[in-house]
């Protein structure tokens, strides 16, 4: 015998014409997981797979260090997934991954994309997408910096430029937040 699922608190899926579904990043915040357990300003009870900040003021007030990372909304390759896997034998996984370009391979940028691919790191990435959605990702385990891949490009034509791939492993997919809690993230 197979285990049930309970109907009682899920909505139907329903398809709206009126529903934005453009596709892409809008932006992306970043923080280390140890500031955000150490702030206390996550609830996850109060609704199912949403986070509700308790912050009187904001994250960032209550001592949680964020970076943005800036990029081109239109680069073609910057994006969020979120996978989940279920198999038979009753075990899962969730893998979200996050993918940025940022443009031109300059000290600075080579600084800061170091100190964020630190091996044993946990991150947790905030994300806003073109279709107007908001999401906290990594909050139980934290991501990490797969990859850093940098080229300076062949021909004129080519990007200079340096992409990141933020990878995690949960046991769920990323939580939502409504645009009230988005907008007690950072002053």
């Amino acid at each position: 015998m197979g285990c049930t699922v309970n109907f009682t608190n899920v909505s139907d899926i329903a398809y709206s014409c009126d529903e934005l579904s453009t596709g892409g990043l809008k932006t992306v915040y970043l923080c280390d997981k140890s500031d955000l357990d150490l702030a206390g300003e996550i609830d996850l009870t109060a609704s199912p797979g949403e986070v509700t900040i308790t912050s009187a003021s904001d994250l960032e007030t209550s001592g949680v260090k964020f970076v943005t990372l800036g990029f081109n909304n239109k680069d073609g390759f910057s994006n969020f997934t979120d996978v989940k896997t279920v198999n038979a034998d009753g075990t899962g996984s969730a893998v979200p991954t996050i993918q940025i370009e940022f443009i031109r391979m300059g000290k600075d940028l080579r600084n800061t994309l170091e100190t964020i691919a630190r091996p044993g790191a946990e991150l947790v990435a905030f994300v806003e997408t073109a279709a107007g959605t908001y999401h906290m990702v990594g909050y139980d385990f934290g991501l990490y910096a797969g990859t850093v891949d940098g080229a300076s490009g062949v021909a004129r034509t080519d990007k200079n430029r340096y992409q990141l791939t933020l990878v995690g492993d949960e046991n769920v997919l990323a939580y939502g937040m409504d645009v009230n809690n988005w907008g007690k993230i950072r002053s």
